[in-house]
């Protein structure tokens, strides 16, 4: 019987606040339905590490290691790898970061210094070798999203002016954060609970190719 195919997905921006945790802990619980999944916490603050010890068993099971020191080194295999990446990395790090994926998501919120520091971390990213041959694709989360506002406007203007695929619009909701506490993800609540949020998270597993486009 053949081997399943590995995927392995790099979250990731320069700037703290962004929301990589929020991404990483959430996509996890989504492809954890229907596949096995390691979740890689790279960030000293453990962010990852903390919501995978409050995660009720009886769920989709994740499996998790703990590696600030990003050897990535003796990982338990997994059809779907997701890497929680720490903010400030440098160059060295962050090519270390690319050479082991092959999807990278960068999360960017409407804040005016969320995208500045973005927008050079984005034109980092394009004197790595690796990247700038595209063998690491990279898909943009906008995250924590008002609706209606004129943050909102400003990030997406911001966000065509990268002329990079901008794959999910998240919602700053509340659903988020009792998610982070309860260490489960958007997948493991509710329907009526996350109606408002699947669409936008559908887009995400579309995009990863792990839901079919007509679906």
């Amino acid at each position: 019987m053949a081997e399943a195919e590995q995927h392995s997905v790099l979250v990731l921006n320069s700037k703290g606040g962004a929301g990589k945790t929020t991404v990483a802990t959430n996509l996890a619980s989504l492809l954890a339905l229907r596949a096995s999944v390691l979740l890689a916490d790279l960030d000293p603050q453990g962010s990852s590490s903390h919501w995978w010890r409050r995660r009720p068993p009886q769920l989709p099971a994740i499996s998790l290691v703990s590696d600030p020191q990003r050897k990535f080194r003796d990982y338990p295999p997994a059809q779907w790898f997701i890497l929680d990446a720490p903010a400030g990395l440098k160059r060295s790090r962050l090519e270390e970061m690319l050479d082991e994926v092959s999807t990278l998501l960068v999360p960017i919120t409407a804040s005016a210094f969320d995208m500045d520091a973005s927008l050079v971390f984005l034109e980092r990213l394009q004197e790595i070798k690796r990247f700038r041959k595209g063998r690491v694709r990279i898909g943009i989360v906008a995250n924590r999203v008002h609706q209606g506002t004129r943050a909102k406007q400003a990030l997406e203007a911001f966000l065509r002016d990268l002329d990079l695929p901008v794959i999910a619009f998240l919602r700053d909701s509340q659903i988020y954060v009792h998610a982070a506490a309860a260490g489960v993800g958007i997948a493991d609540l509710r329907a009526s609970e996350t109606r408002s949020e699947l669409p936008q998270w559908t887009r995400v597993l579309q995009f990863l190719g792990e839901v079919d486009r007509g679906t």
